[in-house]
């Protein structure tokens, strides 16, 4: 583990009304902090009036300066030492919502040079929708990493929403916990949930250093930020799963 001066810490974002996350295992902590200095990238290109490559567009990503530790396993890629969310409430199911969309005519009508008599609610790509939307329902959501806590601190504080269908109202965030964690280990802190399941997509390196853990099995998934480059996705053992 680098960064040796960094300290184990537990992250923790209280929610208005549950999360809706994408994976069957929570977002990653190193992602929220990159997004949050991507958008800050984006912005000031755009404000310098210069073109901005999003990462995923990129060959080789770059990898941000993030306020985290790196593990750095002697032979595997080496990561942030960050977990994913972890929802401090268990509930046996999930909240099912929905969400709907439909095309708004008149703004096809203005961004369009030509349109058809009519376009269909019920087939091709404008069709109206209504989709299903699995909600965790927690009031507040866990992290452990090792890393700087007032960087960390200061990145979350823009964080508003987390999950999916953030503009829909979903995932909003009343306040953030950062606090330190010195009763935890650097190795835990870096891979593992608050209830000692394994926490982060993590290498066979790491895996073995940590023993007896439940996991989610093995699969390809990625390693950092951005973590749905091509370039990012390796064999790794996967989080223990929500569901389980």
């Amino acid at each position: 583990m680098s960064a040796t001066n960094l300290e184990p810490m537990q992250v923790r974002a209280h929610l208005a009304a549950g999360i809706a996350q994408a994976a069957p295992w929570g977002i990653a902590l190193d992602g929220l902090l990159a997004s949050e200095l991507w958008a800050r990238q984006k912005a000031e290109h755009r404000a310098a009036g210069q073109p901005y490559v999003r990462a995923l567009e990129r060959d080789d990503p770059p990898d941000l300066d993030l306020p985290l530790a790196r593990c750095q396993p002697v032979d595997g890629p080496w990561h942030w030492a960050a977990t994913c969310a972890h929802p401090d409430q268990h509930h046996e199911r999930l909240d099912v919502r929905t969400w709907t969309g439909r095309v708004d005519a008149r703004a096809l009508e203005q961004v369009a040079t030509e349109l058809p008599k009519t376009v269909s609610q019920r087939q091709g790509r404008y069709r109206a929708r209504r989709m299903p939307l699995l909600v965790t329902p927690t009031t507040s959501v866990t992290w452990q990493a090792v890393g700087d806590l007032e960087g960390v601190r200061e990145l979350l504080e823009s964080i508003t929403s987390i999950g999916k269908k953030r503009a829909s109202g979903e995932g909003h965030v009343l306040r953030w916990e950062v606090t330190a964690a010195p009763e935890l280990d650097k190795l835990t802190a870096a891979h593992l949930h608050p209830d000692g399941t394994l926490g982060r997509p993590t290498p066979e390196a790491c895996r073995r250093l940590l023993g007896d853990v439940v996991d989610g099995g093995r699969g390809r998934a990625g390693i950092r930020p951005p973590y749905m480059h091509p370039a990012r996705q390796y064999d790794l053992y996967l989080p223990a799963l929500l569901s389980s």
